[in-house]
């Protein structure tokens, strides 16, 4: 890559030139210059503008832009500016002259409004590290900006641009030294983290940058209107390449997404289960056909449990377990061991059937998880919030059998009490989301209130 020519400017909060270098003079063609407006067109200047009013005092913010040079040709140049701590100091601009880069320019390097790595450049990026041989590890992460339509509605979308400058500005802070970030277009972004080792380095990164921007936007009892959801990986450990990489990590940060956003997915197969990266993504709208289905179901069911009662409870944990992708089903008393109903689910290439099954559970006690109940009746478990809270008997219970995930329902309404249990095993790649769990909660209280369970 070529080296830059650069130049120094002084300014003060309205972009008046306070100072200019007599080699940023030659190559604007000017003798003299008072406002950097005189050169730059309008949306360069806007973008401009509002970076440094986005820009902490004392930190500093990189943008491209263009300037018109002594040819009266727009050259894209990028640069540095530092905000002075103390209020009516000049800013000072560090620009480089960029339009000699290879590729014709600025769009194959840098994303003009954020001054983060292009869509293209950090797509390279990825791709020269993953060409490696030896391959080198780096965590692989992408994130979006949470209900970014509703603030562009909401607030205008100069506003959506501050916020996507701001969030771009705080994911380059603290990355940093440890990787490059790149825009992947609208309020998508890409990091990749070829400077660290260990999952604690990278989940203190990722906290960081979602906490700093929480707080950026904090408003009255601390909600924040803004806030990212964020999915990765481990290369090489789980996708050799860059298209399954991709996949792996929009996956898990669909999953953050469905989960409540807000938060960071970091893909772990024991928990996540094997995802087989075989390119096919579910579109919007085939996801949306398929949560019409989903809600057909719940309104059918809670038809024949509560007005017609024609259908068994047998076969209504049949089509739950089909629908939802869920792989077990269980009804267990209060206090027994073993279950009175079970469900399984077998699979066969691209064929599922189910079958009965029971459910053994002399290795827990009931007191070993009835307090897990007391505040809600419905959980989702999972083996390691199971052990962070000391309930290792479960947790054991959970990896003898396999268990991804389980969703327990706990009936209080019903004389003598007993739980469903749905479990999801850790070869299935189905996840499962918050409106699902919301549906099964429903079908969990119809179920109840029909008297049609067996206990």
């Amino acid at each position: 890559m070529e080296k830059f020519n650069r130049y120094y400017l002084s300014i003060d909060d309205d972009f008046n030139i306070i100072h200019a270098s007599r080699d940023f003079l030659e190559y604007t063609g000017k003798e003299k210059l008072s406002n950097l407006s005189k050169v730059v067109p309008d949306h360069d200047m806007t973008n401009l503008r509002n970076v440094l009013f986005v820009t902490e005092p004392g930190e500093s913010s990189l943008i491209c832009f263009r300037i018109r040079n002594l040819h009266g040709e727009l050259s894209w140049i990028a640069s540095t500016i530092e905000k002075p701590l103390k209020e009516g100091e000049l800013i000072k601009m560090d620009l480089s002259d960029i339009q000699s880069m290879k590729s014709g320019g600025v769009d194959s390097f840098f994303d003009n409004m954020t001054g983060l790595y292009s869509k293209q450049a950090i797509i390279d990026y990825a791709k020269d590290l993953m060409s490696q041989f030896p391959a080198k590890s780096f965590y692989f992460f992408l994130m979006d900006i949470d209900n970014f339509k509703s603030i562009n509605d909401s607030y205008g979308h100069l506003k959506g641009d501050e916020v996507i400058i701001t969030v771009a500005h705080i994911t380059r802070d603290y990355v940093g030294k440890h990787g490059a970030v790149g825009r992947f277009g609208g309020d998508e972004f890409m990091l990749v983290l070829d400077g660290i080792s260990t999952e604690p380095e990278l989940r203190e990164i990722l906290r960081s940058i979602r906490y700093k921007i929480r707080e950026k936007y904090s408003v009255d009892k601390g909600n924040s209107p803004v806030t990212v959801s964020m999915g990765g990986a481990l290369f090489p450990d789980y996708a050799d390449d860059y298209e399954k990489m991709f996949m792996l990590a929009d996956k898990m940060l669909y999953l953050a997404k469905t989960k409540g956003r807000d938060r960071y997915i970091i893909y772990t197969p024991s928990v996540h289960g094997q995802i087989h990266l075989d390119g096919k993504v579910m579109t919007i709208s085939q996801q949306f056909q398929t949560d019409l289905a989903k809600s057909d179901l719940i309104m059918d069911l809670m038809d024949s449990f509560l007005v017609k009662k024609s259908v068994s409870f047998d076969r209504a944990l049949e089509k739950i377990l089909m629908t939802y992708g869920l792989d077990e089903a269980f009804v267990l008393g209060e206090s027994e061991q073993t279950s009175s109903l079970g469900i399984k689910v077998i699979t066969e290439g691209e064929l599922r059937r189910a079958e009965k099954s029971v459910l053994d559970m002399s290795e827990v006690a009931p007191e070993d998880y009835h307090k897990l109940f007391k505040a809600y009746p419905i959980k989702i478990l999972n083996i390691f919030e199971l052990q962070k809270e000391n309930y290792h008997k479960l947790a054991d219970f959970m990896i003898k059998h396999e268990y991804r995930v389980m969703i327990v329902y706990h009936m209080t309404i019903k004389t003598g009490g007993g739980y469903f249990l749905f479990a999801s095993v850790t070869s299935s790649t189905s996840r499962f989301s918050e409106t699902d769990f919301t549906d099964l909660t429903y079908f969990c209280r119809m179920a109840e209130l029909s008297g049609l369970c067996p206990l």
